[in-house]
């Protein structure tokens, strides 16, 4: 019997949450992808094949941009696809006017210029693309049926509605591309004027807080920033997440600061029952909360912690650059606080600030198992599933497609929030499917020896731990939702379907005071590096160091062994070189070592190579701590080394020639952005490590 498919899609995606200046932002602008497809989807549940689940859980974007379902008539799926169109634009309308009424309405701040403009600016025509198509097929050839239906889809989305708006003015400090709101004068002076009044209305009225937007104008937004900055404030979001009004809504979401120091304020809350720890936090909250407007809860790890430890919870109330002594320069207090350099006021803050930072770090470092300075980077995570197109066109029947569906939601509403938010102190942007965005903490320390947190917490040890069990997990959960069979276009009886659900990902570690949009477009690129260069199944990071300096790594999760041994994996490998490090087993002087012979070593047979990495590792290891790192472990180490590059260079070889790409001159140096020795790549991670253990200049 001929029934009828409907795939339905929301965009854009990429620029509507690229466009973000607070990392609320990012999040916000996912929510309502998120809140619009909820909203699209209203009233067809039923008919549902993917996603498996049309509504959002917990306040995290969980929703994909696009759906698919199907209809016993050609009517009833044209229908569903213009009245999903229609709730969409009916609840864009309504966020839009929630936002206006509480952020912009009123005699003081607005002119009839200004509406007009906002009118413009937030006419869903102009905002999103909705694309979708209708297409006839039997249940018998649901292969066939799907594949068609994507092929033409991918058609219309080519077939794209231009409309061009030219406006003049101010641009956004945000999106850089719209006009900022204003109203009747043009020039900056004017349209920063405006939004002083803005800012400075809504905290008087106690309808903004300082952590909303700033307060001398500088933050200068056009209509859609607008709505996606004040979004928490819609009821009509609220009520259709929640079922609740606004005030209800938690809209916690930590800032960069707070998430590079994740680690030290979980540590801080278990040492703060220490007599002379308890003393120094008294005399830092009295200077951080003349900053410091208090925060909500916004990492559930560290909730958890101070709930279990029964103390500690106000700590989570300051944010991360409290802990840094630069913060209270006096140029950061007038720039970013409002404070007046001149007056003694300010410079009384700018002495005690530091001084009870310093503090508060001796007070920690006398504790058993000494608390590890807070650090001043973080790390923005893209993880992304490998050829789903090809996987979903691969289903044989509606059945699997529901089955695959259910565990793509399996995955993202339950397993990505268990161990971002439950198992590390990271938060979620978006955990959609297979794509998950999220920023977390370089490492999760070890706390005191007395008050260890229980497993499973204390598992995932650092960012690398974390994104390695993602598509671990990744892979069993969407794995087993697989029927059984050969993947399409491989050697006959090489490649099952099953092995070819895996995961790419880019992590990009950077100083929390980098512009966020610059992170966000270097953590994707490194996802799409991991994808073309690295062939797909593969990380790639990239340390964007506050000098300037770049170091970026790749590897694949795991490499055929070699002469029947089994599969090597890289990230288990380099996180022993992290404890060497973290330890002071190893001197980051080994890694410096051979990185300046690198050139020379590539060129040696393997058993020259594992012999001058042996030597180099023995001469920079802690004597003291040799029964740590014994000379049979370091032999079977540099071995493993060794091996492991030469997989790296075998697997790149094959990809490359696959690829059409392929270049026999290989790079020796790290900074080499075409393909490299895989030695080179090798020791590249080791200076990763390095910087995890802060073992190099931050």
């Amino acid at each position: 019997m001929t029934q009828y498919m409907l795939l339905f899609s929301l965009g854009p995606v990429q620029a509507f949450i690229a466009q973000a200046r607070k990392t609320r932002d990012l999040w916000l602008g996912s929510l309502l992808l998120s809140a619009l497809m909820q909203a699209g989807m209203e009233g067809i549940a039923s008919k549902l094949i993917f996603p498996a689940n049309p509504k959002i859980k917990d306040n995290i974007p969980d929703l994909p941009n696009k759906y698919i379902a199907i209809f016993p008539t050609l009517e009833e799926a044209e229908q569903a696809a213009k009245q999903s169109e229609e709730k969409i634009k009916a609840f864009w309308r309504n966020l839009c006017n929630d936002v206006w009424d509480k952020v912009l309405d009123g005699p003081s701040r607005f002119t009839p210029e200004t509406r007009t403009q906002w009118d413009a600016q937030t006419d869903p025509t102009h905002v999103f693309e909705l694309f979708w198509v209708v297409v006839a097929g039997e249940e018998e050839a649901y292969k066939d049926w799907l594949k068609d239906t994507q092929s033409l889809f991918d058609q219309r989305k080519r077939l794209r509605d231009f409309s061009q708006q030219i406006e003049v003015g101010e641009k956004s400090t945000i999106s850089g591309q719209r006009a900022a709101l204003r109203g009747k004068g043009e020039w900056r002076s004017d349209v920063q004027t405006f939004w002083r009044g803005v800012a400075i209305a809504g905290v008087t009225a106690k309808i903004l807080s300082g952590r909303d937007i700033s307060q001398d104008g500088t933050e200068r937004l056009d209509a859609i920033d607008t709505v996606k900055r004040f979004a928490h404030l819609s009821d009509s979001l609220a009520y259709l997440i929640s079922g609740r009004k606004s005030q209800d809504f938690n809209v916690g979401f930590p800032s960069t600061s707070f998430i590079a120091t994740a680690s030290f304020a979980e540590q801080l809350i278990i040492a703060s029952e220490d007599a002379n720890v308890a003393a120094a936090l008294v005399k830092w909250k009295s200077a951080a909360r003349q900053l410091n407007e208090r925060m909500p809860a916004t990492i559930p790890l560290l909730t958890e912690v101070a709930k279990k430890q029964k103390r500690g919870a106000d700590i989570l109330t300051y944010d991360g650059y409290c802990y840094f002594p630069e913060t209270f320069s006096a140029r950061r207090l007038e720039k970013e606080f409002g404070f007046d350099r001149r007056t003694k006021e300010c410079e009384r803050l700018a002495k005690d600030g530091p001084d009870a930072i310093g503090d508060l770090l001796r007070a920690t470092d006398k504790i058993e198992s000494a608390i590890i300075h807070p650090r001043s980077y973080y790390a923005m995570i893209q993880m992304d599933g490998d050829k789903m197109g090809t996987l979903i066109n691969g289903v044989s029947t509606r059945k699997e497609h529901k089955e695959i569906s259910r565990a793509l939601s399996e995955f993202s509403r339950e397993n990505v929030p268990a161990l971002v938010e439950k198992h590390y102190s990271g938060r979620l942007i978006y955990a959609g499917g297979d794509d998950v965005f999220a920023l977390a903490p370089l490492a999760r320390h070890a706390v005191p020896r007395k008050k260890e947190i229980p497993a499973p917490t204390q598992e995932i040890g650092t960012v690398l731990d974390l994104v390695d069990e993602l598509r671990r997990q990744y892979h069993e959960v969407v794995g087993d939702a697989v029927l059984n069979g050969k993947a399409e276009n491989t050697p006959v009886g090489t490649v099952s379907r099953k092995d070819t659900v895996t995961a790419s990902t880019g992590i990009a570690i950077a100083h929390h005071y980098t512009p966020l949009s610059y992170v966000r477009r270097v953590s994707k690129e490194a996802e799409k590096l991991a994808k073309k260069q690295y062939g797909r199944n593969a990380l790639v990071v990239t340390v964007l160091r506050r000098s300037g300096e770049q170091t970026r790594v790749g590897c694949k999760w795991e490499y055929p062994g070699l002469d029947g041994k089994e599969e090597m994996y890289p990230i288990p490998l380099f996180l022993e070189f992290y404890t060497y490090f973290m330890d002071d087993v190893l001197s980051p002087s080994c890694v410096h070592t051979l990185l300046e012979e690198v050139s020379t070593l590539v060129g040696l047979l393997k058993d020259a190579q594992v012999s001058e990495i042996k030597r180099v590792l023995r001469r920079q290891r802690n004597l003291n701590k040799k029964d740590d790192f014994s000379d049979t472990a370091i032999a079977t180490t540099a071995q493993r080394l060794v091996d492991l590059a030469e997989a790296m260079d075998a697997e790149s070889e094959k990809h490359f020639k696959k690829e059409e790409q392929f270049n026999k001159q290989l790079a020796v140096e790290l900074h080499a952005e075409e393909r490299r020795y895989g030695l080179v790549e090798v020791l590249g991670w080791l200076l990763v490590m390095l910087f995890l253990a802060r073992k190099e200049q931050e």
